[in-house]
């Protein structure tokens, strides 16, 4: 089995805030490429979300979210979080939001800004860059 696959929450949608949903429009895998994701922990009490981006499949770029939490590489965002008191990397879950059109960085580094400011994942998540 795929070390990713137990992570990844599938659906139509996911809620932006209380009024607002984003429509996933086709289903995608650990496979899938040239993205943007959002990792949200599952802690009840937490749901802090971060939103990134890879061209490469989803399954390589969590590996290394994945890494850094194992490892408990607290200079990156998602190290950092994973690693506070209660939680873990059991709290993990990540979803694909779009593949972008064009395999292009430039492209997909301003849908991922785009999201960080939909998901306002900047200042009220685990983004700590744009």
């Amino acid at each position: 089995m795929c070390p990713a696959c137990p992570y990844i929450k599938y659906g139509k949608e996911v809620s932006i805030n209380d009024k607002e949903k984003w429509n996933i429009n086709r289903r995608m895998t650990c496979e899938t490429y040239n993205i943007i994701y959002m990792l949200e922990c599952q802690k009840d009490k937490c749901r802090q979300r971060y939103i990134g981006t890879t061209g490469r499949q989803l399954k390589l770029r969590l590996a290394e979210h994945r890494g850094y939490i194992s490892n408990q590489v607290i200079s990156k965002a998602t190290g950092a979080h994973w690693n506070l008191p209660g939680h873990s990397l059991a709290d993990l879950r990540v979803t694909i939001l779009e593949q972008t059109k064009y395999k292009n960085e430039e492209y997909r580094k301003e849908r991922e800004k785009h999201f960080i400011r939909k998901f306002d994942t900047f200042n009220s998540g685990i983004n700590r860059e744009w």
